[in-house]
């Protein structure tokens, strides 16, 4: 690969998931994740720090699946990877920005949709396969039993 060839594919790495984390993280502010920590917990819940641990691990998860799109230049899955990163960011104000479980757990559902449709369309390329395998499975046995146990002990 020529130098100017690999720096594209950092770029389409790495700048998508950055400008996500950093964008998501200017919706929410103090007083929002004050009103997080208030909330009756589930027993499931993570401390917080892991929270951010699985944070990192998603960004490089699908910084991965946009590298491998970029490589294969499979312009489907970018805009699948993409929609994700937009959507999971779209939780997180509908979520903390707007101070309400129930729309955690609704956003939950509907983030599954195009989740699964990434999910499905890696199908074909093994590393992207299994770099984001794990996420999906993360939010399927976790973030959904995790946010409607949340909403339903805090339903206001």
């Amino acid at each position: 690969m020529s130098r100017s060839r690999d720096l594209r594919a950092l770029a389409a790495a790495v700048g998508p998931p950055l400008a996500a984390a950093v964008a998501g993280n200017a919706f929410i502010g103090r007083d929002s994740l004050r009103w997080f920590r208030q909330l009756r917990q589930p027993r499931l819940q993570l401390p917080p720090p892991a929270f951010g641990f699985v944070g990192v691990i998603y960004y490089v998860q699908l910084g991965t699946v946009l590298y491998r799109a970029h490589l294969n230049d499979d312009s489907q899955v970018r805009r699948r990877a993409l929609i994700v990163l937009a959507g999971n960011e779209l939780w997180n104000v509908a979520f903390l920005g707007r101070r309400s479980p129930r729309n955690g757990f609704a956003g939950t559902l509907v983030f599954l949709v195009p989740l699964l449709a990434l999910q499905r369309s890696v199908a074909s390329d093994p590393p992207s396969m299994i770099a984001l395998t794990p996420y999906t499975v993360w939010v399927v046995g976790y973030d959904v039993p995790w946010s409607y146990r949340l909403w339903r002990l805090n339903p206001s």
